[in-house]
């Protein structure tokens, strides 16, 4: 296994000899992914919260004078218009309300994303409902009617997720996607630099001339890109970490359609088995894509070609994780387990959460490195086609 490891070994030198590149792989994700995912979520809320303060001006026509009284106690400042749709319509105001019929109409521009006008608008119906309340518990205590008719149960909502799971918030939603995604990105450098930029070089044909059995070869290169995968992997996870608690010290949160708030941050909980089981997890799938983008890169004449190769793989491998965030509307089958990626994304999602079993891990385990093993052969047999190695 001697040759196995140089061949492992230079790669990875190779690689670390690109200050630049180590920085974008390795440094760049532990820094950028708090912001890149807690940031924006984290601006949007001060933004809510400082217009949900400030007083806005309404456009409004034909209200009666307890309505405008009304929006003034919400922070409102009604200012008449002859036409609150047009004037709202024209942005000369943010909403605008009329009332006509017995009917409060309000006009907001709801088509741009979120907007102040959206929280304006927000304030104005909570306002109205607020005075249609209160004048319906007025004349309920005219007519000596308790208002308790009017809340004959009350409805509560509660979260009854695992304790892991609850505690996990958001984090442990994204981080087998992150995982995944960062391990795919990651060994794509080693792999199109091992193979198709050697062919740039002009030091491959040197390489298979070494008394080296291609199946030490493609595993050496393999294994390099793997551990580039892994190391990728845990800066991206220690990102989306040190982002995860950034936003729970902050407390910042997203409010859901059910009125709950869903927490931002997050502290995953993993007990020894559970850790070892993803490390393991992540490995075998690194060994898989590894494999794999060996093989791709070895049959690029280029390494511009090769880029141009692993972008649309990469986009196959993601696609299954997409399905991912549908997990909880299907009944998830034993035979999932055996599909490449998805298997492990669930197996993943499942140790965060508590909930793996041993047949659900043996299962995926055992297909990945099925796969990987395939694939494995696959480079094999492509670095010992002339065709395919001399081919640029």
């Amino acid at each position: 296994m001697k040759d196995v490891y140089r061949v492992f070994w230079k790669e990875l030198l190779q690689v670390f000899r690109d200050r630049k590149l180590i920085f974008s792989t390795l440094v760049l994700p532990v820094l950028l992914m708090p912001v890149f995912m807690f940031g924006p979520s984290l601006l949007m809320g001060r933004l809510l919260q400082g217009a949900a303060a400030k007083t806005q001006e309404v456009a409004v026509a034909g209200l009666p004078e307890e309505a405008l009284k009304a929006l003034e106690e919400a922070k409102l400042a009604p200012k008449p218009s002859p036409d609150p749709q047009e004037a709202v319509r024209k942005g000369e105001f943010p909403v605008g309300v009329l009332y006509e019929e017995g009917r409060y109409r309000i006009y907001a521009r709801l088509a741009g994303g979120i907007s102040e006008g959206q929280v304006a608008a927000g304030k104005v119906r909570e306002a109205l409902e607020a005075l249609r309340m209160r004048k319906v518990a007025e004349e309920l205590a005219r007519r000596q009617v308790p208002k308790e008719v009017l809340t004959p149960f009350q409805v509560e909502l509660l979260d009854a997720s695992p304790e892991r799971e609850k505690a996990g918030g958001i984090l442990g939603f994204l981080l087998p996607f992150f995982l995944i995604t960062f391990i795919l990105s990651g060994g794509q450098v080693v792999a199109v630099d091992a193979t198709a930029g050697e062919k740039e070089k002009g030091t491959l044909e040197a390489l298979l001339m070494a008394p080296v059995p291609l199946l030490h070869l493609a595993l050496g290169k393999t294994l390099a890109a793997v551990a580039m995968a892994l190391l990728s992997g845990v800066a991206g996870l220690l990102g989306l970490a040190l982002g995860g608690a950034w936003a729970a010290r902050t407390g910042a949160g997203l409010l859901t359609e059910t009125g709950q708030t869903l927490e931002l941050g997050g502290q995953v909980a993993l007990d020894a088995g559970s850790f070892l089981a993803l490390l393991v997890s992540a490995f075998l799938l690194a060994l898989l894509m590894g494999a794999v983008m060996v093989s791709v890169g070895l049959y690029a004449r280029s390494f511009k070609e090769a880029q141009s190769y692993m972008s649309p793989l990469m986009l196959l491998a993601i696609l299954p994780l997409i399905f991912l965030q549908f997990r909880g509307l299907m009944t998830v089958q034993d035979w999932h387990h055996l599909l490449p990626l998805f298997n492990v994304a669930l197996l993943m999602d499942a140790l965060l959460k508590g909930s793996a079993t041993p047949w659900q891990t043996g299962l995926t385990w055992g297909s990945t490195l099925v796969y990987a093993l395939l694939a494995l052969v696959f480079a094999v047999r492509v670095f010992a086609r002339e065709e395919v190695v001399f081919r640029n």
